[in-house]
């Protein structure tokens, strides 16, 4: 057989466990009942089986009010135990123990119905267990038990004596033993929580002596005569003050033990007549002691209840009057009430008028002291108008504070009229709005800035359609010409190398300004001449100036300056504000270039004999995509970033940067201040310098891997024009298999692969024997720096943005042709 799954055996073993426990229950109620059935027979008198004591009732009751109606079979077997060992017939036994549980189940059903807590701390709760269950229930166990003894006897002349003496038993038992159970077993740790246990043990014992002196007369007193049983009630009353049901249901039985055991023995005020009158007397004397008892005290535990619930009132009336004190402070807000007859104002925000706590003079002559003079004739105007014509009073005005500072004020207010339709009285609130209305105010500013932003991008996104078609029509026009075999080819093909070159440089500058923007940008500083950063960002900027028809006019200090730069982005920078110059010169102005040592700072000036800025983009030239001209011609071009690339590199470097124009027509000046290097710092590095072209040696088998295939024909024919063997690869995989049998020089490699990528297909070739000298170059359309160290990372010697530099991977592979020492060397570009 299959083993059962585990939640079954699980649900299982519970329900084993579950049942066992509910039959110990019975047998423990059962047992107990049994015994208190015992006990009851001693006091038995006109029958075996009645007797006017009889706890057992009480048990059963608070059994299955306590432990749930499904341990009935416990009341019932107990029931049915001790009857049929009092020498009763089984079927009379069985008739009686029916009748035991009918009552205990009756009971509890009404009490339940009756919605009955077992603390019985409510006056409904006792007056319930009084009426339903001792009155009530009990009156089914007595007819049926007498009933049973009659038939059994053949003696019905006896029913009614039998039945109200069973009748009394049990409802004793409901009055003193029930609540005794109930109530100790819901919170017996009240008592000693909530008093001391002193005062507990001199009660309980206190109303077992005076119980002993009042029902055994043998003591010797000699009071009989007198009706010392009344002195219980001060215990009783005494116990339902200080404890509640706790105490008053122990005293009732106490005493109630204490004195049946001494008038069964013939003693106490109850003794003189026969033992089972005296006994009945007890009990009905008792019945009114308990149940007064359990009212007192469910009246005391309803007070108290009502006490606590007007202290957790109260308190939460004071927590709430704070959180609206603290919340009209934190709101900055205030209530006020103007009596109009009297003129008195009672204001409850002193604060918000920058007033201490009872400075404000309670008057309306007071309230228009703290508005401003140019508001208080509107204020007392919106006041008449509200009184007059019986419009609502709702009015910001401006609040002139004792320290002289002035605060707007938003007011709302509603008149109170008589019967005849007179104001009364003005209840309102003002508030602290100050803040608010300069949150408002900056958040419109906000607002404006992201509108313009907005607009800015929406023209940077027209100027780079603009600036992107601009190359890709003569582009496509040379690769047309080209194509039909126009002549003059090589003037085309150099239109076109051109048009690509200019296409690679809007591309970067839009990822230089992507790095600017999100940090991602490092700098690679180092000792650097200034001299060797103009005369190279001339030589970038010399074609378009040339071209323009521009002088330009280079002017440095005569002594070497010093910087600790990243010579490629300085490069940048004096490049771009070259550029700027030259293109927003109109032909044949006039440029300059001069430097200035001031201090530890060297002044970078360039000037033009351009169009000028106008006043109003002077404190924004600096924003990303914005430009001086914006004319549809687009004649100087751009994108609008440039200058948003100086700033950032500047100010990367440490230095500042500031653009000055006398307006339109009357040319611009950038001036850039760089922090300088002391003097005499040796180890200078260089300027970058073109490298210079190495004609091709000898050739090379190139693997160019490549899932582009408009890309890797075009790649392939210029390798092999250029004289190399070139094998090419469309995926990661089919790329290893091809290095295996061409074992190249060179792998030329896409990052983005389909399936192997191209980071992993480094890695595996870098694992195969032989291939730890190949030269691995990575192609990416990513230039990220990250992107390179992981191509580096990953195997690479070299990492080409595309589209690559073909004068740069010419060198390179003339490098390796060569066999340069260098070849090895890492190299990003």
């Amino acid at each position: 057989m299959d083993p059962l799954p585990p939640s079954i055996a699980h649900d299982r073993a519970s329900a084993h466990v579950e049942h066992g426990a509910w039959i110990a229950g019975i047998l423990v109620t059962a047992s107990i009942y049994f015994a208190a059935a015992k006990l009851g027979f001693v006091f038995a008198i006109v029958a075996k089986q009645v007797t006017v004591v009889w706890p057992p009732t009480g048990i059963a009751l608070a059994a299955l009010l306590v432990l749930g109606p499904r341990y009935w079979p416990g009341i019932a077997l107990g029931a049915f135990l001790a009857n049929a060992t009092a020498d009763e017939p089984l079927w009379t036994a069985g008739g009686i123990a029916v009748g035991n549980t009918l009552e205990a189940v009756v009971g509890a059903w009404l009490l339940h119905r009756l919605g009955v807590r077992t603390t019985l701390d409510r006056l409904r709760d006792v007056l319930a267990l009084i009426l339903g269950a001792a009155l009530a229930s009990t009156m089914v166990s007595a007819t049926i038990g007498a009933a049973s003894l009659c038939h059994a006897a053949g003696a019905w002349t006896s029913f009614w004596s039998l039945w109200r003496d069973w009748y009394i038993g049990d409802g004793m038992g409901d009055l003193v033993v029930a609540p005794l159970l109930l109530v100790w077993s819901r919170a017996p740790h009240l008592a000693l929580a909530r008093r001391r246990p002193p005062e507990a043990a001199a009660l309980v014992g206190l109303a077992a002596l005076v119980t002993l002196i009042v029902f055994a007369g043998r003591l010797g007193i000699g009071l009989r005569d007198y009706p010392l049983h009344y002195t219980v009630f001060p215990l009783v009353i005494w116990a339902a003050l200080r404890f509640g049901q706790i105490g008053t249901t122990v005293v009732s039985f106490v005493v109630s033990g204490v004195a049946i055991w001494s008038t069964a023995n013939g003693l106490g005020p109850f003794a003189p007549a026969t033992a089972h009158e005296s006994l009945v007397m007890l009990q009905l004397f008792m019945a009114v002691v308990a149940g007064s008892g359990l009212l007192l005290g469910a009246a005391i535990a309803e007070r108290d209840a009502a006490e606590a619930r007007r202290a957790a009132d109260y308190g939460a009336l004071q927590v709430s009057e704070e959180r609206l004190r603290l919340a009209l402070e934190a709101g900055r807000l205030g209530v006020w009430d103007w009596n109009v007859g009297t003129g008195q104002v009672r204001w409850s925000g002193n604060p918000i008028h920058g007033l201490p706590q009872g400075g404000f003079a309670g008057t309306v002559e007071g309230f228009q002291a703290l508005v401003h003079p140019d508001e208080r004739a509107r204020v007392n105007e919106a006041i008449r108008r509200a009184l007059d014509e019986g419009s609502g009073y709702d009015i910001e005005f401006r609040n002139l504070r004792p320290d002289g500072s002035v605060h707007t004020m938003a007011a709302k207010g509603k008149v109170l009229r008589d019967a005849e339709g007179r104001p009364l009285r003005m209840l309102g609130t003002a508030m602290d709005v100050t803040e608010r209305r300069r949150l408002e105010d900056e958040l419109r500013r906000h607002a404006e800035r992201l509108a313009d932003a907005d607009r800015r991008k929406d023209e940077f996104l027209a100027m780079l359609a603009h600036e992107l078609r601009n190359p890709l029509a003569p582009l496509r026009t040379s690769l047309e010409l080209l194509g039909a075999g126009v002549a003059g080819g090589e003037r085309f093909l150099e239109m076109a190398k051109r048009q690509v070159r200019h296409l690679v440089r809007l591309v970067d500058d839009l990822l230089d300004v992507a790095r600017i923007t999100r940090g991602k940008i490092a700098l690679r500083k180092e000792p650097v001449l200034l001299a060797d950063l103009a005369a190279r960002a001339v030589e970038l900027a010399r074609p378009l100036v040339d071209a323009r028809g521009h002088a330009l006019t280079v002017s440095l200090p005569s002594e070497p300056v010093r910087l600790e730069a990243d010579a490629v982005r300085l490069v940048q920078v004096l490049a771009n504000l070259l550029g700027n110059a030259a293109k927003y010169t109109p032909p044949r102005g006039s440029i300059w270039l001069t430097a200035e040592r001031l201090g530890d700072e060297v002044m970078v000036r360039v000037r033009d004999t351009g169009v000028g800025l106008p006043p109003a983009l002077l404190p924004r030239i600096f924003d990303l995509f914005v430009q001086g001209d914006a004319s549809l011609d687009r004649t100087p071009g751009g994108l609008g970033i440039g200058l948003t690339l100086v700033h950032a590199l500047v100010e990367l470097h440490g230095g500042r940067v500031e653009a000055r124009s006398a307006g339109l027509e009357q040319g611009s000046e950038f001036l850039v201040w760089l922090p300088v290097l002391p003097s005499g710092l040796p180890a200078l590095a260089a300027a970058p310098e073109a490298t210079p072209t190495v004609a091709a040696d000898g050739r090379l088998k190139i693997l160019l891997v490549e899932d582009h295939q408009d890309t890797a024909e075009s790649l392939a024919v210029m390798l092999e024009g250029w004289g190399h063997e070139v094998q090419v690869a469309f995926d990661g995989l089919s790329a290893l298999r091809a290095a295996a049998a061409l074992a190249p020089d060179v792998v030329l490699s896409d990052v983005g692969l389909p399936g192997m990528d191209g980071y992993e297909l480094a890695r595996q070739l870098r694992q195969q024997p032989g291939f730890g000298r190949v030269l691995l170059v990575a192609l990416s359309g990513y230039g990220r720096e990250e992107d390179k160290r992981r191509a580096l990372e990953a195997g690479f010697d070299h990492h080409l943005v595309k589209p690559p530099d073909m004068d740069v991977l010419q060198d390179l592979l003339a490098a390796v042709a060569a066999g340069s020492a260098e070849q090895g060397a890492r190299a990003l570009h």
